[in-house]
């Protein structure tokens, strides 16, 4: 057999080779999409027999299965979180794991567990500016404003990659175009790890569910459904990032934690 002759046929197997490997992905993907599909109207159902509305397109199409994160205590970026505050500032132990920071324009004090307290006298031209400049220098991202005439309070949640640490809230208050309050969650620079395994989004709509019917709980309608992380604190542990899945309904936000299935509902 001539060379190129043999060439052609080891071409030709080849792509018969490919095709049949194309046609069995192809299929896979429609199994798999046809399977979430009927997962989907079942749970839309299940809600549905309970008195629940659930949009389909709420329901989460992937894993977002994140692990654990356990930020180590930085007193550095607390320091620098302080001095964007209060201005240059010198730290102080009081003990029990509290650092008190003193500035030119106020205190803060920062715990252990992250809390953050601080009462300021800060003239800021543009509240606007400032609230955005120190929110993007630590990791937050702004959820709501009642800013008015320099007046008013700016919260924001702490972010891992574009993941919220849902109950890593800050809170800014201005009084007249001066910053007068600080409170709220402090979490240091940490990586997040994207490749836990845990329990999914649809899994865990079928144990908030459960969760619901089971505890009395009362609601009609599912809102919001996304992946984040709640922050816990501890004598043991400075702070933990548990990877959960957030349940909105018309009534109140629960969450379910993606490595047991607990659920919780907040507050």
């Amino acid at each position: 057999m001539k060379t190129s002759r043999l060439k052609n046929v080891i071409i030709s197997i080849l792509a018969l080779v490919n095709a049949f490997l194309l046609v069995l992905l192809v299929s896979r993907r429609a199994q798999e999409r046809a399977a979430r599909d009927r997962a989907v109207t079942q749970l839309v159902q299940l809600y549905a027999a309970s008195g629940v509305e659930l949009p389909p397109a709420l329901i989460p199409t992937g894993g977002a299965r994140f692990s654990s994160v356990d930020p180590a205590r930085s007193l550095s970026a607390e320091a620098s979180f302080a001095e964007a505050l209060l201005g240059p500032c010198a730290p102080e132990d009081v003990g029990g794991g509290i650092y008190r920071y003193a500035g030119e324009y106020g205190q803060c004090l920062l715990r252990s567990s992250g809390a953050v307290e601080a009462a300021l006298e800060r003239a800021v031209d543009d509240p606007e500016a400032f609230f955005e400049s120190l929110f993007s220098s630590f990791g937050y991202a702004a959820l709501s404003s009642d800013l008015n005439g320099g007046s008013g309070e700016v919260v924001a949640v702490r972010m891992l990659s574009d993941a919220m640490v849902f109950n890593a809230e800050l809170t800014l208050t201005f009084s007249e175009n001066r910053l007068v309050a600080a409170s709220g969650s402090f979490v240091p620079p940490a990586e997040a790890d994207e490749r836990g395994e845990g329990v999914d989004g649809v899994t865990a709509l079928v144990r908030f569910l459960d969760y619901s019917n089971g505890g009395g709980e009362v609601c009609t309608a599912v809102t919001d459904v996304r992946a984040g992380y709640l922050l816990q604190s501890s004598a043991s542990a400075f702070q933990r990032l548990i990877p959960a899945w957030r349940v909105t309904t018309d009534v109140n936000q629960y969450y379910v934690n993606t490595l047991t299935g607990e659920v919780t509902r907040e507050g």
